[in-house]
């Protein structure tokens, strides 16, 4: 079977590289000549654990290949991914300037029966859009092909792609025709997708499915974070607290972890986006739109926090562990370091930031503060001279430092853990704040 999968973000890299193992042609496309070029040449445009390899081995068994040229793409594949990325405007409404173009092409192109996969987020109706898009072209060309459109939303997480990938707890898929499902199905029976994974609806409601899952889980952050600060207030550990609203099997333990506010991809633009689909159909979502609020009042609140502890900010030298919203990837979009990075600066502070992954990106969204910020090469750097130590992204290197070496290192020993990652047992000889754990001083 020939696939082709147009958008060479993390997921289109992911799932070329997952599909071309299993005894399946693949040719990934995108117009971005240099992230062609750096694909063909083995390097990758966004770091995940193990993609790279992956890659290289895909590629290597002549399986997997990368290419500018859509047209020849189009032409010889049976199915057809879309993973692009779909932006929100200025409004927030969900904007699909990338995806008519390759509908359009689509269109163009084919020569036979082909199916269409969309597993980007899109909004209601996108399928429908894109049928229509591709029918318009085909009547123009006299072209009587058949085609049938699928919603095929993906759910895997940054961080941990291939896995997902490869053992995914949910496949939804929603498309009108029963022989598509099939022919997706058959594919998906390679990766070993087990029967009871699947959910079969129409397109809508795939399409759907993608943003409530992505909304919820944003309330469901938010409403930790804004508990994790009334903790503080009432003397209350939200350690102890999340642990035993999470043995409610209502609840459930997962994204139950307090932190400095959610980021990324995925949950701040399709929550915005949610909140104007949902206007656009003459309705209110409020209690999303309060999850949205409360984040960016929870980044905020972190500065507040810090300052409150160290009693200003001017002349401080803060070292900052951690900046991509989550660990292991360079994400930064929405992070949480941001915000908390640029309130510090705005309070006279000097910065001294160490993250594995995520100082490249740091330097242009971080441009305006780069007077104020020097980027450090590992933990102890950052800690050095530093009045005090804030952890924003729960990175595994950070709960192995060497406590005794950084607090040695210090000029004061103040260490605000956002993440929590010491929560259980604070390190000695540090005034240690956690978040929705009282301040102390551990002997």
């Amino acid at each position: 079977m020939n696939i082709c999968i147009i958008g060479m973000g993390i997921l289109g890299i992911t799932y070329g590289s997952i599909l071309s193992d299993s005894d399946v042609n693949v040719i990934c496309v995108d117009t971005d000549e240099e992230t062609i070029n750096m694909l063909k040449e083995g390097e990758m445009p966004i770091y995940e654990p193990g993609l790279r390899a992956l890659t290289a081995a895909s590629e290597a068994s002549g399986r997997l290949r990368f290419s500018s040229n859509i047209q020849e793409a189009i032409k010889k594949s049976e199915i057809i991914f879309i993973t692009c990325e779909v932006p929100i405007n200025a409004d927030n409404v969900p904007d699909l300037r990338f995806i008519k173009p390759i509908a359009q092409s689509i269109g163009n192109h084919i020569e036979n029966y082909v199916i269409v996969v969309i597993k980007s987020t899109v909004p209601p109706g996108t399928c429908q859009i894109i049928k229509q898009t591709i029918k318009t072209v085909l009547d123009e060309r006299e072209a009587d092909i058949p085609f049938d459109v699928i919603s095929n939303p993906d759910f895997a997480r940054k961080g941990s792609m291939i896995k997902d990938c490869l053992v995914p707890e949910m496949v939804v898929i929603g498309s009108e025709s029963d022989s598509a499902v099939e022919c997706l199905k058959n594919l998906y029976d390679s990766l070993h997708v087990q029967e009871k994974n699947y959910v079969i609806t129409n397109p809508q409601s795939a399409e759907m499915i993608k943003y409530g899952v992505n909304a919820f889980l944003a309330i469901k952050l938010s409403f930790i974070n804004e508990l994790a600060l009334l903790c503080e207030n009432a003397n209350a550990n939200i350690l102890d607290v999340a642990r035993g609203i999470g043995r409610d099997y209502r609840i459930g333990p997962e994204y139950l972890d307090a932190g400095p506010g959610y980021g990324g991809s995925d949950l701040p633009k399709d929550s915005k986006a949610l909140v104007e689909i949902a206007k656009a159909y003459g309705t209110e979502f409020k209690v999303l739109q309060g999850a949205i609020d409360a984040n960016e009042t929870q980044k905020n609140k972190m500065v507040e926090k810090i300052k409150r502890s160290l009693v200003n900010l001017e002349g401080k030298t803060i070292g900052v562990l951690g900046l991509s919203y989550k660990p292991e990837t360079t994400d930064m979009r929405d992070a949480p370091s941001i915000n908390i990075i640029k309130g510090l600066v705005e309070g006279g502070a000097a910065i001294q930031i160490y993250c594995p992954e995520g100082n490249r990106e740091a330097k242009w969204r971080l441009h305006n503060e780069k007077d104020q910020i020097t980027y450090c090469h590992d933990v102890y750097e950052a800690a050095d001279g530093a009045d005090a130590l804030v952890i924003i992204t729960n990175w595994r290197e950070f709960k192995g430092m060497d406590q005794q070496r950084v607090k040695q290192v210090m000029k004061n020993r103040y260490l605000f853990d956002l993440r929590n990652i010491f929560g259980e047992e604070p390190p000695k000889g540090f005034i240690y704040s956690g978040l929705g754990i009282p301040e102390m001083e551990v002997k």
